[in-house]
């Protein structure tokens, strides 16, 4: 079976049965209330404090305790599973994805009645929570989250679409709290119609072709406001995402999708938590229970529409799934900045597990003359640009793996002095979910939220190359 033979989850959950290791599946009878996500978190999550990240595999839970649709996570584990549904290699992701990122490709829409509608549910019995086992992370949970759902905007005056994944909590029979980073796209769109006196039509599709969750998380500058992240993904498997008008709202929804939950967001606010606005949300990407937020729009479901014999597909925060969907396309969009605006000594980019796929990356360059020890340096700069999200920047050279940690800290250690080898930039925006970023962690930023970035180059001098050269060996054993 071809990457291009990928039209949504099933077929991707084929293409790894077929080209790899098939999906482990679990016949336990598992409760999606905290019981699912321990037993993915210390078997195959790959979750950092857990299990080895090497050992992330997808997995299928076919018993969820009170439902008949099957649970389905880590399609997204491995980097190189990610890189072969979409017919790439791992190590040249983002080379490759990059090529897709201005496509014009747009969305097609569907003949007939689309897989996602086989199903329509709604009306005033309607009851999200006994449709879907959206899973219970943790006792600090709020209640529980979907969180692979694609949000589906149009605004309804310009045409601007926008496709994104927000955590989203289960709050009531038809209804759900949404949290936005700030300056998400479809938060804005929300605000328009919210002005314009209305509310903003969305639909959340879930259970997906990787190839549209690998996209989804492209972000500004990269992907302006009002570019739809689906032509990227229409770019890739050389054919428009199929999608379908909604059953419910006046909007478009993934028409492969597994399920899909119609609805309006407005301007109603609501609290995360149920009874304490200063619980925990759900464990987040960097590893920490997230904090439950006093006022998010409130989304009003109107129906639930789905395939028949339905898969609900989910991840772990803190895991490699989450950091690889995040990982990709920031790899993609530094590697198309910096080459296009700094330096072509640029080779390589990679957003490692430890930064959750977003707060850290490594630079690889092939220096050819003395001025590229500059140069990368400012590429490392502008890497803060190209991602605004990004802390840490590691700089390295083309006989680093940078696609291992440990070969990174050995670059440090060895071709990295903290005095002269390190570029510091306080009072800079940087990750809400970063819990360091707190005047009392470090006084000198002196709001929430402002954090110190950094540089650090560990690449060797051009003019001192012969010295840093690495042991070589012969291959082939003892003769």
């Amino acid at each position: 079976m071809k990457a291009e033979e990928i039209e949504d989850l099933r077929s991707a959950l084929e293409f790894l049965t077929v080209n790899g290791e098939a999906p482990t599946v679990v016949e336990e009878p598992l409760s999606p209330v905290h019981e699912i996500a321990a037993h993915h978190a210390a078997a195959g999550g790959g979750v950092p404090s857990q299990h080895n990240l090497a050992d992330a595999r997808p997995t299928i839970y076919s018993n969820p305790v009170g439902f008949d649709v099957p649970v389905v996570m880590g399609v997204h584990g491995r980097r190189a599973d990610c890189a072969a549904m979409i017919g790439m290699a791992p190590e040249r992701i983002a080379l490759d994805l990059a090529a897709h990122v201005n496509a014009d490709h747009p969305p097609a829409r569907v003949q007939g009645p689309p897989p996602c509608q086989e199903v329509v549910l709604d009306g005033p019995d309607l009851d999200v929570r006994r449709v879907i086992p959206a899973l219970t992370h943790t006792p600090q949970d709020a209640g529980p989250y979907i969180t692979m759902g694609l949000m589906y905007a149009v605004d309804e005056e310009t045409g601007e679409q926008d496709v994104t994944i927000h955590r989203l909590c289960l709050q009531g029979p038809n209804t759900l709290s949404a949290y936005f980073v700030p300056g998400r796209h479809i938060d804005r769109l929300r605000r328009r119609a919210v002005e314009r006196g209305g509310r903003l039509p969305i639909t959340i599709s879930i259970g997906l072709d990787p190839a549209i969750y690998l996209v989804a998380a492209f972000t500004y500058p990269t992907t302006p406001f009002g570019f739809n992240e689906l032509n990227v993904a229409g770019s890739i498997r050389g054919r428009g995402v199929p999608v379908c008008e909604a059953a419910t709202v006046p909007g478009l929804a993934i028409a492969n999708a597994e399920i899909v939950i119609e609805g309006y967001l407005s301007d109603t606010m609501m609290r995360e938590h149920p009874t304490d606005d200063e619980g925990g949300s759900l464990p987040e990407f960097l590893g920490y229970q997230g904090s439950a937020q006093s006022a998010l729009p409130r989304v009003e479901v109107t129906a639930v529409t789905h395939r028949r014999n339905p898969l609900y597909q989910c991840l772990l925060g803190p895991g490699s799934e989450q950091s690889n969907i995040l990982a990709l396309p920031t790899e993609a969009s530094l590697y198309q900045s910096l080459t296009a605006g700094v330096t072509g000594s640029l080779v390589n980019c990679h957003c490692p597990h430890h930064g959750g796929g977003k707060l850290s990356a490594v630079l690889q360059f092939d220096k050819t003359g003395p001025v590229d020890d500059a140069t990368a340096r400012q590429a490392g700069l502008a890497a803060f640009a190209a991602f605004h999200e990004l802390k840490h920047v590691y700089l390295v050279d083309r006989d680093v793996d940078l696609f291992s940690e440990q070969d990174v800290l050995w670059a440090m250690t060895t071709r990295f002095q903290a005095d002269t080898s390190l570029i510091s930039v306080p009072f800079l925006n940087g990750h809400p979910l970063d819990p360091s970023q707190n005047p009392q962690f470090n006084p000198a930023n002196r709001h929430v939220g402002t954090t110190t970035k950094a540089v650090f180059d560990c690449t060797a001098p051009f003019e001192m190359r012969r010295r840093f050269r690495r042991a070589d060996f012969l291959g082939g054993g003892a003769s």
